[in-house]
This record gives structure tokens, C-alpha cells and sequence, in this order.
């Protein structure tokens, strides 16, 4: 990632510790700049940039080192960008760009919460084409973004790459079309909540959990139509949910490990929603509902013990493909429709055996259930039906400029 850069001469604190600073900074009309550095406890930044005429083009940067400070931004209009570093523990950071302005567009928000415990960062934006991004490393921190508007781009982060953290909260909304928002949490106990609200979101969220017994929890809602969300989560005790309302609307959940549970729900027609787990103890659920018409439903489960349930409901021309290994509980309803497909494979590798069910009621529905033991080839091992791709996402990525520099590059005479 490309180095921001705020002033001419390089940031240097001395030992010294300073407490209960306050700045306070206006300015009003456009390409204002301002750079504030504080270093010490309860610290406190406060920038208020006003538009001018309209075209804003303003930029704050704040740098906060010591426990307990607190950096605003408020920026009006077009094109304004914040980026904000806080270093220690209970640090707060709230960024509004646009201030409930629709006509305001192309700003960029970026919070940084470093080696510190109990941060909280808010970011608001409103228009278009916004950017957002949130990076929380270590405990019980909090990530809160709202963008509202179109195109608008959200990537969130705690305990990134080596650090760990835990019991962290995310929770990112998008209303508008073609947003796209990409969270990634690392540790135990974190809870993450997306919500988009429009037509063409696009939802990526990865949670890794290193220690055994605590995991974690993600929550998508995604409403409108050709919505596309995937979820993954490693570890164990984890759960993952989505929510789906509208046509054509996708939705992948990937879970590895122990005792995880996966739901997801899509609503209406179109949809399709595909779970996939490795692991002993899961359970998994995809209900495509709400005249649920030529809808898909794709399961994948590898493991012991495991529990797999499809519910399309009031609604024809849909298809469920399910598969799973050794002692493992599989049922698939279809009702309320017609010319519904059914398919439910289930192999052992030398465990116990299985429990299958298919309900169909309706007209011209087709079941098949396939169930080998060791050494049980029928034609080879037989599977088809099997409906993948989808995939790639992660999205969110430019941001950068900022920079800002003067005071004062040339001599002075």
C-alpha cells in the first residue's frame, strides 16, 4: 500500500507525556487542509470543515498516541477525505463525511486503531461513491460504518493479519446499489453484522477463530435483488447466518471446523444459496421460501455427525443438491410446488450409517437418494446434479491520497 504522507518533517515524540490535550479546528470553504499530532492521556481532536461553495475537496489528518483520546472529523460536501491513527487503549474516532448531504460524493474515510483494547471507530457517510476503512487490532473493540448511497465501498479489519483480538464488533450498513463491503476478523468471540439494502451489494465476510471452544458469529441481511454474499469461518462453535430477500440474489457459506451452525435464507425467486462444511457436529439449513421459484439449494457437508436440512417452499422448478459423509442426518422438503428435484447423497467411509428424508408434495417432483457404504460403487460412485462456481469477491481496495505537507516547504525569508 502506497505510504500517506502529512507533513515536511518527520513525526518525532519525546518522552515526555502530556495530558488532557485539546485542539480545536474550523475551517470553512474548500481545500482546506489541517494535520493535528497529540501524544499523552486523554487527548482531544475536534475538526470541522465546512464546504464552502459546494465542492469541499477538504482533508483532515489526526494522530493520537496515549490511552483515552478522542479524534471528530466532521467534513462537508464533495471529495473530502479524513484518515485518522490512534495508538493505546479506549480511543474514540468518529468520522461524518457528507453530513446527511445526497449531493455529496467520492469522499474517504480511513481509522486505524492500533495495540490498544476497548477502541471505538464510527464512520458516516452519505452520497456516492464513498470509501470507508476500519483497522482494530487487539480486544473488545468496536467498528461501526454507514454509508448511504451508491457505489459506496466499506472494508473493515480487527486483529488483522498477526494480531489477534477478541469479543471485537463490527457492524457495517449500506443503503443503496452497487455497494460493496469486505470484513475480516481474527480471534475468538467476535460478532459481525452487514446489512445492505438495494440492488447489486456485494457481501464478503471471513472470520478465523485460532483458539478451540469460543467461536464466532456473523449475521448478513442483504434486501433487494441480485444481491451476492459469502461468509466464511474457521474454527469451531462458530455461526453463520444469512439473510436474502429478493430475486437473484446469491449466497455462500463455508465453515471449517467442529459444532458450527449455518443458516441461510433466501426469499422469493431465482436464489441461490450454498453451504459448505468440514467438520464434525455441524448443522446446516437452507430455506428458499416465500414463492420460491427455480431456486437452487447446494450442501456440502465432510465429517461425523453431522446435520443437514433444505426447505423450499411454495414455489416450482427448484432444485436441492445435498451431500454428505459418515453418521449424518440429511432431510429435504420441497411442498407447495411443482416440478421440484431432489437429490440427497450420503456416503460412508467406514462409520456408521445414515438417516435420509425427502418430502415432496405437488406435481411432476423428482427424488433421488443415493447411499453407499465402503466399497458400495454404483456406477463408480455416482454424485451429478452438482451446481458450484459463484465465488472470487473481496472487492474494497483503493483509497489512499490524503498527504496534505506545507508548513512550510519553502524557506523563509
Amino acid at each position: 500500500m502506497k505510504k500517506l504522507f502529512f507533513g515536511a518533517a518527520a513525526l518525532l515524540f519525546s518522552g515526555a507525556i502530556f495530558a488532557q490535550n485539546t485542539s480545536n479546528s474550523n475551517q470553512s470553504g474548500d481545500d482546506q487542509r489541517v494535520y493535528v499530532r497529540q501524544a499523552g492521556t486523554n487527548l482531544t481532536s475536534d475538526v470541522t470543515q465546512s464546504n464552502g461553495s459546494g465542492l469541499g475537496s477538504n482533508k483532515a489528518a489526526i494522530w493520537q498516541y496515549g490511552d483515552g483520546s478522542i479524534a471528530n472529523v466532521n467534513q462537508m460536501g464533495t471529495n473530502n477525505q479524513s484518515w485518522g491513527y490512534q495508538e493505546g487503549d479506549s480511543q474514540t474516532s468518529n468520522v461524518n463525511q457528507g453530513l446527511n448531504n445526497t449531493a455529496s460524493a467520492d469522499n474517504k474515510a480511513r481509522t486505524v486503531q492500533h495495540n490498544g483494547a476497548g477502541n471505538m471507530s464510527t464512520i458516516n457517510q452519505d452520497g456516492n461513491l464513498n470509501e470507508a476503512y476500519v483497522h482494530q487490532d487487539n480486544e473488545t473493540n468496536t467498528a461501526t460504518v454507514t454509508q448511504d448511497g451508491t457505489g459506496n465501498s466499506s472494508a473493515t479489519f480487527q486483529a488483522y493479519e498477526l494480531d489477534s483480538g477478541s469479543n471485537n464488533i463490527a457492524t457495517v450498513t449500506q443503503l443503496g446499489s452497487g455497494n460493496q463491503e469486505y470484513s475480516y476478523q481474527l480471534g475468538n468471540g467476535n460478532v459481525l453484522t452487514a446489512n445492505q439494502d438495494g440492488v447489486d451489494n456485494k457481501s464478503d465476510v471471513v472470520q478465523t477463530s485460532p483458539l478451540t471452544g469460543v467461536g464466532n458469529n456473523a449475521l448478513v441481511n442483504q434486501f433487494g435483488e441480485r444481491q451476492n454474499g459469502r461468509m466464511r469461518q474457521t474454527g469451531d462453535n462458530n455461526n453463520g447466518v444469512f439473510w436474502q430477500t429478493g430475486n437473484d440474489n446469491i449466497s455462500e457459506l463455508n465453515q471449517t471446523g467442529n459444532n458450527n451452525f449455518g443458516y441461510v435464507s433466501n426469499q422469493n425467486s431465482f436464489n441461490y444459496a450454498r453451504t459448505d462444511q468440514e467438520g464434525d457436529g455441524n448443522s446446516a439449513t437452507n430455506w428458499q421460501y416465500g414463492g420460491a421459484t427455480n431456486s437452487k439449494s447446494y450442501q456440502r457437508q465432510i465429517g461425523d455427525g453431522n446435520t443437514i436440512f433444505t426447505d423450499q417452499t411454495n414455489g416450482d422448478g427448484n432444485i436441492a443438491s445435498t451431500y454428505q459423509d459418515d453418521n449424518n442426518y440429511g432431510t429435504v422438503h420441497q411442498t407447495g410446488g411443482d416440478n421440484n428435484q431432489a437429490l440427497l447423497v450420503q456416503k460412508s467411509q467406514g462409520g456408521l450409517g445414515h438417516n435420509a428424508a425427502i418430502v415432496q408434495n405437488g406435481t411432476g417432483n423428482m427424488a433421488n437418494v443415493l447411499q453407499l457404504g465402503p466399497g458400495g460403487d454404483f456406477v463408480n460412485d455416482a454424485e451429478n446434479c452438482d451446481f458450484q462456481q459463484p465465488e472470487t469477491l473481496n472487492c474494497p481496495s483503493p483509497l489512499n491520497d490524503v498527504v496534505i505537507d506545507d508548513p512550510c516547504p519553502a524557506p523563509c525569508i
